[in-house]
């Protein structure tokens, strides 16, 4: 049981890194980044590897403790769970995880919501609503407009797995993109949410809009799907 509640220990301060990561960007601190939290979780990964494999103890573990098959494979599923997870620090997409890390930094910024980065990433603009619709009007597109948190764990799921599936990145291009994030402190935030509550009657998130460059509504998409062909089909509305 001692071994259990120290595995449990470790767990907690990875959670805790986790909503640390939520604070850190919703005041804009940029001390709990995407690689600080992946970093703390791969070192915390590897302790319990260490620990389940008996090669440190705690003053509470009984001396002659014997390692079962259970405790060893435990053991190795947190030793691949440290590996995984260090292809993230080199820019791979985490999947499922991505939900609880905080977003990959946008290489390139862009007041035109156009083109795309030197990796492929498509470039948004971001909490600028009327920059958006300029850009539209002067290049008559359409607006993606993406309502979404800093502490949303599904508009990070979206946006990690898929708005870069292949056929979605193709469709999001022919647009300007804007995210608008609605959890923040104070204005802009505020703001944003009471427009999208005032437009499509929720404040649930995420939630994605096509608009005309005049700012009429076109399409909405409400909440996480997993079906790509669905998103691409509310895309080509």
């Amino acid at each position: 049981m001692n071994s259990v509640k120290v595995v449990m220990g470790f767990l907690e301060v990875g959670a805790a890194l986790k909503f640390l990561s939520n604070v850190d960007l919703v005041w804009g601190w940029g001390i709990f980044t995407r690689e600080v939290v992946i970093a703390g979780w791969i070192a915390l990964s590897i302790l319990i590897f260490l620990y389940l494999l008996g090669l440190f103890k705690f003053a509470h573990d009984s001396e002659n403790q014997r390692i079962g098959l259970v405790r060893v494979l435990n053991a190795f599923l947190f030793g691949t769970m440290a590996f995984y997870l260090l292809t993230g620090l080199f820019g791979s997409r985490l999947g499922e995880i991505e939900s609880f890390l905080p977003p990959m930094k946008q290489v390139a910024a862009s007041t035109s919501g156009g083109g795309q980065t030197a990796n492929g990433e498509l470039v948004w603009i971001t909490n600028d609503y009327e920059a958006a619709l300029k850009t539209a009007k002067a290049e008559n597109k359409r607006i993606f407009i993406d309502y979404t948190g800093y502490t949303c764990t599904n508009c990070r799921w979206m946006e990690a797995n898929m708005f870069p599936k292949p056929a979605v990145n193709a469709e999001l291009s022919k647009f300007v993109r804007v995210k608008l994030f609605t959890d923040g402190e104070g204005e802009p935030y505020e703001g944003f949410q009471r427009m999208q509550e005032a437009r499509f009657g929720t404040v649930a998130l995420p939630l994605y809009a096509i608009v005309t460059p005049d700012d009429e509504i076109v399409a909405r998409f409400e909440g996480l799907t997993r079906n790509e062909a669905e998103f691409v089909a509310f895309l080509k509305k």
